[in-house]
């Protein structure tokens, strides 16, 4: 008997079963674990890199979204090289009207829903907004706003489209052209299942360091710290208007004139809860938090929207939208 050529048989299938098993357990981790463990154990590497264990990252619906991208997707010698291309590389679906993604440390779906796949009144006709394609934009199209006196931003997805059991957040992607109308004049934004109460925040879109210092009467700029103060004890607007129905309509008026800059240290800070400000991506656009949501229920309708408070209507344009993108917490 060649019990040298059994051992190194046993040996071999001892291999396999260990490298199946640990598989298996990377399979449980995330896509950035995974990453770290093949760059630290070179006794790990061939299970980290394994197709059994990248397949478990990426979506069980990946192989029809890929058939419907208008993107063209390469054909990659492994699952882990075509996951990090879905992480860096959105394609183009629905027609052009949005596109998918992966959330590189989690490998969650990441959806953005470009400006056509939007509700904006009015953005058909040419009066007041108009259709152009720019560079800077994954989209073959974006809006952008010519001439109105209130903007109404909304977009709705299916949550079970998206990752289950996740939190998301949603984010209007814009920029400016040749802005003007927008500084100081506040909206309400909102996300949520449609039909549910929805959690709503003011939103500034023109940023802070952006905004010009107006000159306000002693008298006025006074009465408007003082309504900020009010407005900011329960930290949310909504709540204050239960104990002074009038307080809302003081907050407007003072959303529309005080520049943050005014303010006492302490209601700024306090502020920043209910006051929303955009921040630059590295694309170049802008984004504003919408709000959040959980994917609990499949057919769960889920509703984003950005409305500009009709008591701080005015003309405006130059607002440039790309679409509203949807994506992972990140805590």
């Amino acid at each position: 008997m060649n019990w040298n050529g059994k051992y190194k048989r046993s040996a071999s299938h001892l291999s396999m079963l260990l490298n199946d098993c640990t598989a298996e357990i990377l399979a449980l981790t995330s896509p950035l674990d995974v990453c770290r463990i093949s760059q630290v154990s070179k006794s790990l590497k061939s299970a980290a890199d394994s197709d059994s264990v990248w397949e478990r990252f990426l979506p069980s619906d990946y192989q029809s979204i890929i058939s419907a991208s208008l993107t063209p997707v390469p054909d990659f010698a492994s699952k882990k090289d075509l996951f990090v291309y879905l992480c860096h590389h959105p394609l183009l679906i629905d027609a052009g009207r949005k596109s998918f993604s992966l959330e590189k440390r989690t490998g969650k779906k990441c959806y953005f829903l470009g400006a056509r796949d939007l509700d904006i009144p009015l953005v058909n006709r040419p009066s007041y907004w108009k259709w152009t394609s720019l560079p800077e934009s994954r989209f073959p199209e974006v809006a952008e706003l010519k001439r109105v006196w209130s903007v109404d931003i909304g977009g709705t997805i299916r949550a079970g489209v998206l990752s289950p059991r996740t939190s998301y957040e949603a984010y209007l992607v814009y920029m400016f052209g040749d802005e003007f109308g927008f500084s100081y004049r506040p909206s309400e934004v909102s996300v949520g299942v449609s039909g549910v109460k929805l959690d709503k925040r003011f939103a500034i879109l023109v940023p802070e360091d952006e905004e010009s210092i107006y000159n306000l009467p002693p008298d006025l700029e006074d009465r408007l710290k003082k309504v900020y103060e009010q407005a900011v004890r329960s930290n949310l607007p909504s709540d204050a208007e239960d104990d002074d129905p009038g307080l809302r309509d003081d907050i407007y008026l003072a959303l529309q004139h005080l520049p943050l800059q005014l303010l006492p240290e302490n209601v700024s800070n306090r502020l920043q809860l209910v006051m929303r400000r955009p921040k630059l991506r590295d694309d170049g656009w802008f984004e504003i938090e919408l709000g959040e949501f959980y994917t609990e229920n499949e057919d769960d309708r889920i509703e984003m929207n950005l409305k500009e408070l009709k008591e701080c209507a005015s003309l405006k344009a130059g607002l440039i939208i790309e679409g509203i993108e949807i994506r992972p917490r990140m805590d």
